[in-house]
């Protein structure tokens, strides 16, 4: 049986300015496991951020194949993205970009409204269930500004994982969090991993990171390399 979900040959990502062309991804390649958690590390300015972007559809790549089970990325149009994004992708980034005129709960199941373009009464049931497993049920009726930046990521996590996505993909999730917190994080991710079964890719210079990763890799020159 093929555990593969998630497969890039030869990627190639180039930005221009001018006459001036920057190659940030050179001939990158990556499987990935069902169910596992790879960790992405790198100096600032490597690209771990734009190859996030490229796996989770929201930049076009400029050479080679990214292929999610059957499906591949660079083929999608536009309207294909959108329904690949909805449908098999978490996303939860180092600042939350939780609404502020939402309570938690709200801002939690507000992606199973978008991809259903509709509010369902069992949506509030899925979003409750998932800040449960966070620890932050009594805290579902609460404002964003009324929680601290260690709770808004609890919850942005929960954001991410609330549609039972196939992968999620968290581009610095603790780049703005203490010690203390950083831990609660990668504890979750751990564990909601364990218990959900949800593949992980996480860009982040926190070697933390490696007490629950599956394989960490360091992105330098355009290429993944094993830690």
């Amino acid at each position: 049986m093929n555990k593969r979900i998630l497969e890039i040959k030869n990627l190639h990502k180039y930005f221009s300015s001018g006459d001036t062309i920057l190659k940030v991804l050179n001939g990158l390649n990556l499987d990935v496991e069902k169910g596992k958690v790879i960790a992405i590390t790198g100096e600032s300015g490597v690209g771990k951020s734009t190859l996030l972007s490229l796996i989770g559809g929201l930049d076009a790549v400029t050479e080679g194949s990214i292929k999610f089970k059957q499906i591949e990325i660079t083929n999608l149009n536009e309207e294909q993205l959108n329904h690949f994004r909805a449908k098999y992708v978490g996303f939860m980034f180092q600042f939350h970009y939780l609404l502020p005129e939402f309570n938690a709960i709200e801002n939690v199941y507000l992606p199973l409204m978008i991809k259903e373009k509709r509010y369902k009464k069992e949506f509030f049931s899925s979003a409750r269930l998932i800040l449960k497993e966070v620890g932050l049920e009594e805290r579902m009726y609460h404002k964003i500004g009324e929680l601290s930046g260690g709770e808004c990521q609890r919850i942005a996590l929960s954001r991410a994982l609330v549609k039972n996505p196939e992968i999620v993909i968290a581009d610095e999730p603790t780049g703005n969090l203490d010690d203390k917190n950083t831990d609660v994080v990668f504890n979750l991710i751990s564990k909601l991993n364990k218990k959900f079964g949800t593949t992980f890719i996480i860009a982040t210079h926190n070697m933390k990171v490696k007490k629950i990763a599956h394989k960490v890799y360091v992105l330098k020159q355009g290429k993944l390399f094993n830690v």
